[in-house]
């Protein structure tokens, strides 16, 4: 047996071990502890479509949403509900959040919203009886990389409806709008690694 051949894998191997021994022993990235959010947030909305299916209605509506508080920027984005006959409503959002999380650098991430309400919704809104509406911030870029939030919307502050958007159907990039609200939104925030 040639003793220099059999050497050779054996250092390969321990220097291998050794180093995946080391990197077990690197201090790992700590996530930032989690802040309460807290603030304020005015949505203007434009319907797209209305579609009945029995005796459903599905609506697609595109969204603008200036955040103020511990979220401080603009969101864009698409939303659908599910109009059932007792009144009640299903939410369903997702867009891109533009701005800071609790005074970080500025970025985007993506900000989801679903839950249902209630009869007596505001026009078939936020905040009526029986409203569940969350949602969660991640897959932050820039200043907002590593975002990890979540929370719940609660008080519908005001309610209009607007003078219509027409063929202009997109609030993100016109003031036009067919309806608004103002609601209070609650959470917590962290940043991981």
């Amino acid at each position: 047996m040639n003793k220099p051949t059999i050497k050779q894998p054996l250092r390969r191997a321990f220097f291998a071990l050794t180093t995946v021994g080391a990197l077990f022993t690197l201090p790992k990235a700590q996530a930032s502890p989690p802040v309460s959010a807290s603030g304020i947030e005015t949505d203007r909305e434009c319907v797209i479509e209305n579609v009945t299916h029995g005796p459903n209605t599905i609506t697609t509506l595109k969204i603008t949403a200036d955040f103020t508080g511990t979220l401080t920027g603009t969101a864009c984005a698409t939303e659908r509900d599910v109009g059932f006959p007792d009144g009640s409503v299903t939410i369903n959002s997702t867009g891109v959040f533009t701005g800071t999380v609790n005074g970080s650098a500025p970025g985007t991430a993506v900000l989801t919203v679903v839950g249902e309400a209630g009869r007596g919704s505001p026009g078939g809104r936020f905040g009526g009886v029986g409203a569940a509406v969350s949602w969660v911030m991640d897959q932050g870029t820039g200043g907002l990389a590593g975002v990890h939030g979540q929370g719940a919307f609660g008080t519908v502050v005001d309610f209009a409806v607007g003078p219509g958007c027409g063929s202009n159907t997109n609030p993100c990039i016109t003031p036009d709008y067919d309806f608004t609200f103002t609601i209070l939104y609650s959470g917590q925030i962290q940043f991981a690694p």
